[in-house]
């Protein structure tokens, strides 16, 4: 086993006896100083000792300054390092069974000597458990710091039983604040188009395409369309590419945007049950194959974007799922035109 360590001043003595204390078992420690009392800063410390892990110089890492805080800041700001401040024994054994820590961070000044032994000795001695649940966490925060926010959004669903719808209520409750807020950001107009494409299958825990469901379909459905109605604002359901993502329109909004109508029927499997039910709960409902609609909403992602017009802008929902679906949703813009001389309104 390899070992880097790393201190600033007020960890400098503490390490000194950690470092002794692994060499007389045997570890090979690489001192990475600090290598006096002499007041330094504790960035360079935390930063060097987590590189030299993630080059594979060294197996773990152990970084100390006075209370373990900024040092393990720091260490942590290289990708791929999870380094864990331990303040007792119990901490140092979870942060290698559960987390996968691979730095260990002390503080100097709290943290009795025999007692930084005793972690040091815990955490080294500790394996990774391996287990799925703490494997997949740990993979989220790898996703994050690769800057796969949609990996990481979609590792951190809710864990839905497949094919079981979850709580009506629930459901329900958690559709009722994205609409909340997806209407505030949207801001449409009476007579603008709203585009939902939605997996019920993706909602229950299911593949798309796997498990459509109607029950998920009839909580979701007259909500939005109360929402609709109030407004003014046209409602597309769109349905699955077995219909080549076919939307389910009223006559009237065919009509004012002079749409073209196709002919074919949503059903379970080609379709899916949000156009089913959409197709049944319209006044006058047409099916159409092309529209720009000025906002989204995907719930599952069915992947909307051809039929939203440009410009697309990101909306920002805060809850990220429903049931096990990942939620995103688009407002739109027009076009910027014209140069550098070029004036916008605010």
């Amino acid at each position: 086993m390899k070992v880097a360590i790393g201190a600033d001043h007020g960890g400098y003595a503490l390490k000194e006896t950690i470092k002794a204390h692994l060499r007389e078992k045997g570890i090979d420690v690489q001192d990475l100083g600090t290598h006096s009392t002499a007041s330094v800063d504790y960035p360079k410390f935390g930063f060097a000792v987590g590189s030299a892990v993630i080059s594979g110089q060294a197996d773990f890492g152990i970084v100390i300054c006075g209370t373990g805080l900024g040092i393990s800041m720091s260490a942590n700001k290289i990708p791929g390092i999870r380094a864990a401040v331990c303040t007792e024994t119990f901490s140092a054994r979870l942060a290698r069974e559960h987390n996968n820590a691979n730095v260990l961070a002390l503080g100097g000044r709290v943290t009795g000597v025999g007692l930084a032994l005793d972690i040091v000795d815990v955490f080294l001695q500790t394996p990774f458990s391996g287990e799925v649940r703490h494997a997949r966490r740990i993979d989220m925060i790898g996703a994050w710091e690769r800057g796969e926010t949609n990996a990481l959004a979609r590792a951190s669903l809710p864990q839905v039983k497949a094919g079981v719808a979850p709580d009506p209520e629930n459901l329900a409750r958690d559709w009722q604040k994205i609409l909340e807020e997806f209407w505030a950001q949207a801001k449409l107009r009476p007579g603008q188009i709203l585009v939902l494409g939605c997996s019920t299958s993706e909602v229950v825990g299911q593949r798309i395409g796997r498990g459509s469901s109607l029950q998920v379909a009839e909580t979701l459905l007259p909500p939005l369309l109360d929402r609709v109605r109030e407004t003014g604002v046209f409602l597309a359901v769109q349905g699955c590419e077995h219909i080549n993502r076919a939307l389910v329109v009223e006559q009237a909004c065919l009509d004012k945007y002079g749409l073209e109508e196709v002919t074919v029927l949503p059903a379970l499997h080609a379709g899916g049950a949000m156009a089913v039910k959409a197709w049944e709960s319209f006044a006058r409902p047409v099916m159409v194959e092309k529209i720009q609609g000025h906002a989204g909403l995907d719930v599952g992602d069915t992947f909307i974007g051809m039929h939203l017009r440009p410009v697309v802008v990101p909306i920002r929902i805060a809850v990220a799922a429903l049931g096990a679906a990942h939620i995103t949703a688009a407002r739109t813009r027009p076009r910027l035109i014209g140069g550098v001389r070029a004036v916008y309104p605010q």
